[in-house]
């Protein structure tokens, strides 16, 4: 897993990039996300627009991160996942627990209206 950190407007975003499978990926992105809570950055999108695959191990990385964030204070919504992601969620039953969006400005502007 490979993932880039930029930020637009009030959010800041995660763009995932390959497969999602857990193991020391988790504790990378698990640091990530400390040192942007300890930068007082607590509205997080995570695109998932160029995740390939993922596993059940990379759905714990991504609950991992919202029980962090939201103890925080913040949340975390996702964009962008395909189709194989969206079932992945459905079938999980996480669609009901994350605000997954369609497009990355769906989600910014979702953040707006809260």
């Amino acid at each position: 897993m490979k993932f880039n950190i930029s930020e637009r407007y009030n959010c800041v975003v995660v763009e995932l990039k390959g497969k999602i499978m857990g193991g020391p990926d988790a504790d990378v992105f698990k640091t990530e996300l400390q040192k942007l809570i300890d930068a007082g950055k607590t509205k997080l999108i995570i695109d998932l627009e160029n995740v390939k695959f993922m596993n059940s191990s990379g759905l714990g990385i991504l609950i991992g991160g919202l029980t962090t964030m939201r103890k925080a204070g913040g949340d975390i919504k996702l964009a962008n996942a395909d189709k194989r992601i969206s079932s992945l969620l459905m079938v999980s039953q996480l669609n009901t627990v994350f605000d997954h969006h369609l497009s990355l400005d769906s989600a910014i502007k979702a953040y707006d209206e809260v």
